[in-house]
């Protein structure tokens, strides 16, 4: 394994989690029907005993732990990335692999798991209403890695480290700023 190689790819599949998350993040939050910054998650009490308030600090810094969990998502691909890459529709393949193990089959009860349906008492609503997001930020997230892996010119690197840059600062900021 040669180390620069892996730092490409554990850097730019990072770039493109984090811009994804933060991207969907804030257009879900936007066409959000609960109060400003508010999460389906955070207006149900169910959840209240397992989740942070929206005004914790902590809550705020998600998006920059994002950056760590990039970074986990490209040291399990990095593997894998030869199996992607080499099909024309290995972005399909890299999405079915995160709605597998985990959006629908995780190894918890998460809200829209199957085990989420089969252990939880949250409503079949939840399971609907919740998870257009996590679909499309993985499918966003399956489409860029497969392409700038495929295609690693600047025409796609300049625009994505870009778009990082802002949201890592606004989310610096965030942080920062109470």
């Amino acid at each position: 394994m040669k180390i620069k190689s892996l730092l490409g790819f554990i850097g730019r599949v990072t770039v493109v989690h984090f811009v994804t998350y933060w991207v969907f993040g804030l257009v879900f939050a936007l066409f959000n029907p609960f109060s400003p910054g508010q999460h389906i998650i955070h207006a149900l009490t169910e959840f209240e005993c397992y989740f942070r308030p929206i005004t914790d600090p902590l809550l705020r810094a998600g998006p920059l732990l994002q950056i760590v969990r990039g970074a986990i998502l490209a040291l399990a691909l990095y593997p894998f990335r030869s199996i992607f890459l080499q099909s024309k529709r290995g972005w399909l393949y890299l999405w079915g692999l995160f709605l597998a193990l985990a959006i629908i089959a995780p190894s918890g009860a998460c809200p829209g798991s199957i085990e989420g349906i089969a252990y939880s008492k949250l409503p079949l609503s939840i399971f609907i209403t919740g998870n257009p997001e996590v679909y499309l930020q993985t499918l966003a997230f399956a489409v860029l890695v497969y392409a700038w892996e495929r295609r690693r010119e600047k025409k796609i690197t300049i625009p994505l480290v870009a778009v990082f840059s802002v949201t890592f600062v606004f989310s610096l900021l965030g942080v920062l700023v109470q």
